[in-house]
């Protein structure tokens, strides 16, 4: 009889967000970024929809408690695992789903802050999101919100996003990366802040086009980089970097709706 081959520990990465059935956003797409980045994706909805590539038209509760869905895959959350957080319905139960993701110690966190998908129905006004981020005071999650996200969360509509960042640290969170998409001009900067460094990563020529779930791509990108072992600033350089690769490979499954990300990055 031959040796036993040894299993390889893949790191869990646990997406908490939004079911999109259509996968251009929400749990799916992150799980099939996760999964392209080799890491093993598991989810747990917070939030259901009808939606498909061309808007969202309903939004409702998870068919599921989330709280015993998260138990039962606590036996996965062991050793290296990370996760992230976007779309919720309920604040009441997220907060006591973070209390429990909180005790797992996650080896990274980061934090997508998605009022409602683009288009169609809507879910979460400002001041939902606001008290959201109240619930991540840990200092553990990275807060990861476009420019219009970052302005909303930190209640700020003019200004410096050199100070929009710094009053988000000062809200509770241990990094905070804006992505820069949303800005006017022919380039896109994303801004980096921690307690300590505060610094624009490198800027790249705008793209063309408007692909559906950018900013769940850039995130679960992230986490899977940091369970890579990147550092949390290099883990976002690097998922700038899978963005912008996989801008070159979009697609429109079945020919219908926005474009999205594909399933797979071609080796």
């Amino acid at each position: 009889m031959g040796t036993p081959h040894a299993i390889p520990e893949v790191p869990v990465a646990l997406f908490l967000g939004g079911l999109d059935p259509s996968s251009g956003a929400g749990v799916l797409r992150d799980a099939l970024v996760a999964s392209d980045l080799g890491m093993y994706p598991m989810a747990v909805p917070l939030a259901e929809t009808v939606q498909n590539g061309l808007e969202c038209a309903e939004i409702a509760p998870p068919s599921f408690c989330p709280m015993k869905r998260l138990e039962s895959l606590e036996i996965h959350l062991t050793k290296k695992w990370g996760t992230k957080l976007s779309m919720f319905h309920d604040l009441s139960l997220l907060e006591a789903i973070l209390k429990r993701i909180q005790g797992l110690k996650p080896a990274a966190a980061i934090w997508d802050p998605i009022a409602g998908p683009t288009s169609g129905a809507k879910l979460h006004g400002a001041d939902t999101i606001k008290r959201a981020m109240g619930l991540l005071s840990s200092g553990t999650w990275v807060v990861s919100p476009n420019i219009p996200e970052a302005r909303a969360l930190a209640d700020m509509p003019e200004g410096p996003l050199e100070s929009v960042a710094k009053k988000i640290l000062d809200m509770g969170a241990r990094c905070v990366w804006i992505r820069g998409g949303h800005a006017s001009g022919e380039t896109v900067q994303d801004l980096w802040a921690n307690g300590t460094t505060l610094e624009w990563l490198a800027p790249h020529n705008r793209l063309e086009g408007d692909p559906r779930g950018t900013g769940c791509t850039a995130t679960s990108a992230w986490l899977s980089y940091r369970l890579k072992g990147l550092e949390a600033a290099s883990a976002a350089e690097a998922a700038i970097k899978y963005v912008r690769a996989a801008w070159g490979h979009l697609c429109r499954p079945g020919g219908a709706g926005r474009v999205s990300f594909p399933p797979r990055m071609p080796i």
